[in-house]
Protein backbone atom coordinates (compact mmCIF):
# COMPACT_ATOMS: atom_id res chain seq x y z
CA UNK A 1 0.00 0.00 0.00
CA UNK A 2 1.44 3.70 -1.10
CA UNK A 3 1.99 6.33 1.44
CA UNK A 4 1.78 9.76 1.42
CA UNK A 5 5.73 9.84 1.99
CA UNK A 6 5.60 7.33 -1.72
CA UNK A 7 3.99 9.86 -3.60
CA UNK A 8 6.15 12.76 -2.72
CA UNK A 9 6.27 16.02 -5.68
CA UNK A 10 10.23 15.65 -5.46
CA UNK A 11 13.14 12.93 -4.44
CA UNK A 12 14.44 12.63 -1.76
CA UNK A 13 18.28 12.81 -0.93
CA UNK A 14 19.95 11.19 1.95
CA UNK A 15 21.96 13.88 3.61
CA UNK A 16 23.18 14.51 6.94
CA UNK A 17 23.65 18.61 6.74
CA UNK A 18 23.61 21.08 9.92
CA UNK A 19 20.88 22.80 10.51
CA UNK A 20 19.92 25.26 13.31
CA UNK A 21 15.98 25.56 13.58
CA UNK A 22 13.84 27.74 15.57
CA UNK A 23 9.96 27.85 16.11
CA UNK A 24 8.08 31.13 15.49
CA UNK A 25 5.93 32.45 17.34
CA UNK A 26 2.45 33.11 15.86
CA UNK A 27 2.65 36.37 16.53
CA UNK A 28 5.28 38.33 15.53
CA UNK A 29 7.74 39.46 17.79
CA UNK A 30 11.51 38.80 18.52
CA UNK A 31 13.49 35.73 19.06
CA UNK A 32 15.90 34.90 20.83
CA UNK A 33 18.92 32.99 19.51
CA UNK A 34 19.41 30.98 22.56
CA UNK A 35 16.24 29.14 21.77
CA UNK A 36 17.57 27.43 18.70
CA UNK A 37 17.54 23.70 18.07
CA UNK A 38 20.98 22.53 16.31
CA UNK A 39 19.73 19.36 14.62
CA UNK A 40 21.19 17.34 11.62
CA UNK A 41 18.98 16.62 8.13
CA UNK A 42 17.81 13.11 7.41
CA UNK A 43 17.44 13.72 3.87
CA UNK A 44 16.53 17.18 1.67
CA UNK A 45 14.85 17.74 -1.37
CA UNK A 46 13.73 20.91 -3.31
CA UNK A 47 10.99 21.89 -1.36
CA UNK A 48 11.01 20.25 1.64
CA UNK A 49 13.76 19.07 4.65
CA UNK A 50 13.15 15.94 6.76
CA UNK A 51 15.23 16.54 10.34
CA UNK A 52 15.86 14.26 13.43
CA UNK A 53 14.47 15.73 16.45
CA UNK A 54 14.70 15.12 20.36
CA UNK A 55 11.15 15.80 20.96
CA UNK A 56 8.17 16.29 19.28
CA UNK A 57 7.52 19.37 17.30
CA UNK A 58 3.45 19.54 16.49
CA UNK A 59 2.24 20.05 12.76
CA UNK A 60 1.66 23.42 11.05
CA UNK A 61 4.57 24.92 13.45
CA UNK A 62 5.69 27.82 10.79
CA UNK A 63 10.25 27.41 11.83
CA UNK A 64 13.26 29.80 10.73
CA UNK A 65 15.99 27.39 9.22
CA UNK A 66 20.04 28.17 8.38
CA UNK A 67 21.13 24.94 7.12
CA UNK A 68 24.55 25.05 6.03
CA UNK A 69 24.97 22.27 3.16
CA UNK A 70 28.65 20.30 3.34
CA UNK A 71 31.27 20.40 0.62
CA UNK A 72 31.07 24.37 0.72
CA UNK A 73 27.73 24.40 -1.05
CA UNK A 74 26.72 27.84 0.90
CA UNK A 75 24.70 28.38 3.94
CA UNK A 76 20.91 29.27 3.54
CA UNK A 77 18.46 31.05 5.55
CA UNK A 78 14.77 29.47 4.60
CA UNK A 79 11.48 29.50 6.33
CA UNK A 80 9.09 26.65 6.45
CA UNK A 81 6.26 25.05 8.18
CA UNK A 82 6.04 21.74 10.01
CA UNK A 83 4.84 19.32 7.88
CA UNK A 84 4.68 16.10 9.94
CA UNK A 85 6.45 13.94 12.91
CA UNK A 86 6.37 10.90 13.54
CA UNK A 87 8.86 8.10 14.75
CA UNK A 88 9.64 5.47 11.85
CA UNK A 89 11.90 2.79 12.98
CA UNK A 90 11.85 4.14 16.64
CA UNK A 91 13.86 7.68 15.17
CA UNK A 92 11.38 10.84 15.87
CA UNK A 93 11.51 12.94 12.18
CA UNK A 94 10.04 15.39 11.36
CA UNK A 95 9.37 16.94 7.37
CA UNK A 96 9.26 20.32 6.78
CA UNK A 97 7.16 22.15 3.88
CA UNK A 98 9.95 25.00 2.95
CA UNK A 99 8.46 28.57 1.37
CA UNK A 100 10.75 29.44 -1.53
CA UNK A 101 9.43 32.71 -1.80
CA UNK A 102 11.23 33.83 1.23
CA UNK A 103 14.79 34.37 2.18
CA UNK A 104 16.78 32.28 0.32
CA UNK A 105 14.47 29.90 -0.91
CA UNK A 106 15.10 30.36 -4.98
CA UNK A 107 19.14 29.99 -3.72
CA UNK A 108 18.54 26.91 -2.13
CA UNK A 109 16.13 25.71 -5.53
CA UNK A 110 19.30 26.47 -7.37
CA UNK A 111 21.07 23.17 -6.22
CA UNK A 112 18.09 21.35 -7.67
CA UNK A 113 17.74 19.90 -11.19
CA UNK A 114 14.54 20.30 -13.40
CA UNK A 115 13.63 16.93 -12.38
CA UNK A 116 14.06 18.08 -8.95
CA UNK A 117 17.00 16.40 -7.57
CA UNK A 118 19.82 17.26 -5.83
CA UNK A 119 23.07 18.10 -8.28
CA UNK A 120 26.47 18.86 -6.69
Amino acid sequence: MATAMDNRRFPRTTREENLALTLLPSQSGSLDPADRLYLTTHDISLAGISIELPAPIKPNTDVELWVALLEEHGTYHLYGTIAWCAAPEGQLLAGIALDLERADGRLWAAHFDDDGFFSD
